[in-house]
């Protein structure tokens, strides 16, 4: 019965990312690319854990969901774009139709991956997504999107080939995938 709970908490803590209304759409939503002097960053992990400590956050080229590489050149550059409203902020790579999401089949492991101008009517079918809900404290990425669920956490998810994936786990659901906690940190890209 307690897992029960949590799953039915975790589902009902994501919500829609981006305001509904075009009244409150972004400075980014009708330029591309980013105005010259845009200032970018990456991505940096931090763990206890060796294989996933100081790697970078990458998007290989044909994918959509980021996983972490060793070499800060693989790594992928984003420009921060606010909205005031919420303070929360999106994470655009390269131009501002690209977006930085979470997406996952519940709530238990939203995986990080690239969108293309997302919108509530393109959420594949049953999914969960949302974007536009991160959060910058101490240079460290966090997500405010009204989850009441207190122990969440990036993760590392290692896949089949040895590598890792990037995850938002929900801190208490049992799951099958070999995940490792860590640190997103927020770094100025050079």
């Amino acid at each position: 019965m307690k897992s029960f709970f949590v799953a039915a908490a975790a589902l009902c803590s994501v919500v829609s990312a981006r305001p509904a209304s075009p009244f409150e759409a972004s400075p980014f939503d009708t330029m591309a690319p980013p105005p010259a002097g845009t200032q970018f960053y990456q991505l940096q992990t931090k763990s206890s854990t060796t294989a996933v400590n100081n790697q970078w956050v990458a998007l290989k080229t044909g994918s959509t969901s980021y996983t972490l590489a060793a070499a800060q050149t693989a790594a992928a550059k984003f420009f921060i774009d606010q909205y005031k409203p919420t303070s929360t902020y999106s994470f655009r790579n390269t131009d501002d139709t690209r977006q930085v999401a979470l997406q996952g089949p519940n709530g238990t492991l939203l995986y990080v991956v690239d969108i293309t101008n997302p919108s509530t009517s393109t959420i594949p079918s049953g999914q969960l997504m949302e974007w536009g809900t991160f959060t910058i404290d101490n240079n460290n990425l966090g997500v405010k999107d009204g989850s009441t669920l207190v122990n969440r956490t990036w993760v590392g998810v290692k896949g089949s080939d040895g590598g890792y994936g990037l995850a938002l786990y929900d801190g208490g659901s049992n799951t099958t995938q070999s995940i490792t906690p860590l640190t997103l940190s927020v770094v100025k890209a050079t």
